[in-house]
C-alpha cells in the first residue's frame, strides 16, 4: 500500500484523478487533497505521502516551485507532475527523467508513472531544477546498467545508433551505452544545438571541427572522428553556417 496526495486547483481534476486511482489502483491510498501549493506543503509535512500528484498550472504558485520549498535530498515523496500543456517544461522533464502526466490523464500513462514509484528521484529532481532555472535544459538523465547517469549536454559530442542501443560519445573520451534506440533521443533536436545528420548519428553542433568533402562528405568532430552525413542533411547543415557550398 502506498499513500498519495492530490494537488490541483481544479476540483473536477482532483475528483477525476481520485476516481481513476480508486477504480484501477486500489493499493494507492489517498491521504488528502490540496488546491494550491502552500496547502500542499502543509499536507506533505503532515502526511509524508509516498506519492504527490502535483499540478503545474495553479494560481499563486506553480507546482514547479515545490522545489524551492524543499531540499530535494530530504524530499522522500515521489512527485508526479500533472499538466495540461506541452510547453518547454515538458522537455526539461523528459531530459531529467522526472515523471509527468498530461491532462486529460489516461489510464495507461498513469499506470506507467506508478510503475516507477520505487525508483530514486532526488538527483533527477536536481537536474530538473537546474534545467528549469536556466530556461534551457543543461543536463540529461540516462538510465544505464549501473543506475542513473547525469550528463551535461555540452559534454555530449555525438550519439550513435546500434540497433536497440545508443552510444553516447563524450568530451572526456568516455562512452556510455544506453539500452534505448536513437529515436528516443530525437527530443535533443528541439534544443537547437543538436542535429541528426544520418540515420545512425545525432551530433552536437558545438563540437563540429570541420565539414569535409572526404568520403563523399562528412563532419569531423572535436575528437577528430569523421562521421558520414546523408545527402538530404548536407544542405541543411551548410545552411546553418551561412549557406556555404561544399
Amino acid at each position: 500500500m502506498n499513500t498519495a496526495i492530490l494537488v490541483d486547483d481544479e476540483p473536477i481534476a482532483r475528483l477525476s484523478l481520485r476516481g481513476m486511482l480508486e477504480t484501477y489502483f486500489p493499493k494507492i491510498h489517498i491521504k488528502g487533497e490540496a488546491k494550491n501549493l502552500p496547502d500542499a506543503i502543509k499536507l506533505i509535512h503532515q502526511q509524508k505521502p509516498d506519492i504527490i500528484f502535483l499540478d503545474i498550472e495553479m494560481p499563486g504558485y506553480s507546482g514547479l516551485e515545490i522545489l524551492d520549498f524543499f531540499n530535494v535530498q530530504q524530499l522522500k515523496s515521489k512527485i508526479i507532475f500533472v499538466t495540461a500543456y506541452e510547453e518547454f517544461a515538458l522537455k526539461a522533464f523528459e531530459l531529467s527523467a522526472v515523471d509527468y502526466l498530461l491532462k486529460p490523464i489516461q489510464k495507461n500513462a498513469l499506470e506507467r508513472a506508478l510503475s516507477k514509484i520505487s525508483s530514486p528521484q532526488q538527483e533527477a529532481l536536481q537536474v530538473l531544477q537546474e534545467n528549469l532555472k536556466h530556461h534551457k535544459p543543461q543536463k540529461i538523465t540516462l538510465q544505464t546498467g549501473e543506475g542513473l547517469l547525469f550528463l551535461k549536454l555540452d559534454d555530449i559530442i555525438y550519439l550513435k545508433a546500434d540497433g536497440s542501443y545508443t552510444h553516447f560519445f563524450l568530451s572526456d573520451n568516455e562512452k556510455v551505452i544506453v539500452s534505448k534506440r536513437l529515436l528516443e533521443y530525437e527530443k535533443l533536436l528541439e534544443l537547437g544545438s543538436f542535429m541528426r545528420i544520418h540515420r545512425s548519428h545525432i551530433i552536437n553542433l558545438d563540437h563540429i571541427k570541420k565539414i569535409t568533402k572526404e568520403d563523399g562528405g562528412g563532419v569531423v568532430m572535436s575528437t577528430g572522428e569523421l562521421l558520414s552525413i546523408s545527402q538530404e542533411k548536407k544542405s541543411e547543415l551548410l545552411a546553418l553556417f551561412g549557406d556555404q557550398k561544399l
